[in-house]
């Protein structure tokens, strides 16, 4: 007889069943411990998603968790209706038992009066602020999307570049056996690696230029995402700004200050906004699906001095935590003190991890963290970590 284990009153059997229900409780602890202070409305958002199978659980145990947010939903339904029905009754009291004082007809044209002339004047305000409120509509989305179209202008240029530049360099290769147009640049002093060819040109324009990441079907519309990947002395230039130095909403994808290309260290954490057009990492909340994972495992990420193929290891969410708080924080995660450590960071995301990809790493192995906000609660994160094919 197999293993046989009692999960939340639910009996699993088999380590791979086992392993399914201790996910699902684990996911459902984590959702747990954000509802207390959700509204109704939160709720039944909540509950909308899990009914749509936005947020995927294994085993039984997913449908309990189900059952049990909708009768909290209902609880409070009930609560509220009652609370206004009571609220009725005593406005309906209050108006029967109030005496109101006999007016003249005079005192009663007097007040209409004066109530159509506020009335207007509400009108005309209001007529006011919404036209005001349009104007800037408008100028709003139009500002919007000169931007979004410059922004999509430029990474096509420079995709563009990056193409033809690699396909130049490898006619070059084929042609005398050797790279042309290579260039070394220098760092803090010391002479780094040579700029791999393709990034050349991209490089000579902005020289905060650290690498390219492209992946399937997480770009604007379902398209490939294919963009720059920049770094600067410090985590917040690349917020609003674009490739061309220009303010920028989008942002760029950019690597944490703190990571080393030309080491490598351990884990390079790559940022980006999440946003609402699907721009930047607005789409990389895909991998919370474990369907779009089993079709999407790998990506490509280069540096500027080595080309890079990852595989996904995690996809998790969580929140940014106070300074005194001392529990696993992945964004200080990216240089580990040895063997030990490494592994602890390890274990600390597989259990962080909304489902089991089956690919380990081990100290040694380098690590790409994407990294963007999740709305799902104040100061949310959400994070793919992949490990670099050898």
């Amino acid at each position: 007889m197999g293993k046989i284990v009692i999960i939340e009153g639910r009996k699993f059997e088999g380590d791979k069943e086992i392993a399914a229900a201790n996910a699902d409780k684990a996911a459902i602890d984590r959702i747990k411990a954000s509802m207390d202070n959700m509204s109704l409305s939160e709720l039944k958002l909540l509950s909308k998603k899990l009914h749509s199978g936005r947020i995927n659980f294994g085993t039984v145990l997913g449908q309990d968790f189900i059952e049990e947010v909708d009768g909290i939903i209902s609880k409070m339904e009930r609560k509220e209706k009652t609370a206004e029905e009571k609220q009725d009754l005593r406005v309906n009291v209050k108006r029967t038992t109030t005496k109101k004082p006999v007016q003249s007809d005079e005192d009663l044209d007097a007040q209409a009066r004066k109530i159509l002339e506020q009335q207007e004047r509400t009108r005309k305000i209001i007529l006011f602020a919404s036209l005001f409120v349009a104007a800037a509509c408008i100028l709003y989305i139009a500002i919007y999307n000169i931007t979004k179209q410059r922004s999509a202008n430029t990474t096509d240029l420079l995709a563009n570049l990056r193409d033809q530049a690699a396909n130049e360099a490898q006619q070059s290769s084929g042609n005398n056996g050797e790279n042309s147009g290579t260039i070394i640049h220098y760092v803090d002093e010391e002479e780094a690696p040579e700029i791999l060819p393709e990034y050349i040109d991209i490089y000579n324009k902005n020289k905060r230029l650290i690498g390219w990441l492209e992946i399937a079907d997480i770009g604007i519309n379902g398209a490939v995402l294919s963009l720059p990947v920049m770094q600067t002395v410090d985590n917040e230039y690349y917020l609003t700004h674009g490739f061309n130095q220009e303010n920028d909403k989008n942002g760029c994808i950019f690597m944490d200050c703190n990571c080393d290309a030309i080491k490598p260290s351990d884990n390079l954490i790559l940022y980006g906004h999440h946003m609402m057009s699907g721009n930047m990492f607005g789409n990389l909340v895909k991998y919370e699906d474990y369907n779009f994972y089993l079709t999407h495992k790998t990506f490509k990420f280069d540096t500027i001095y080595e080309h890079g193929e990852y595989e996904v290891m995690f996809a998790f969410r969580t929140s940014l935590k106070t300074d005194d708080d001392i529990s696993f924080k992945y964004y200080q995660f990216i240089d580990a003190n040895g063997a030990e450590e490494f592994n602890s960071y390890m274990n600390e995301m597989a259990s962080m991890s909304l489902y089991d990809t089956g690919v380990t790493a081990v100290w040694g192995d380098h690590l790409l963290t994407l990294s963007t906000c999740d709305y799902e609660e104040k100061n949310g994160r959400f994070a793919v970590v992949a490990r670099k094919i050898n």
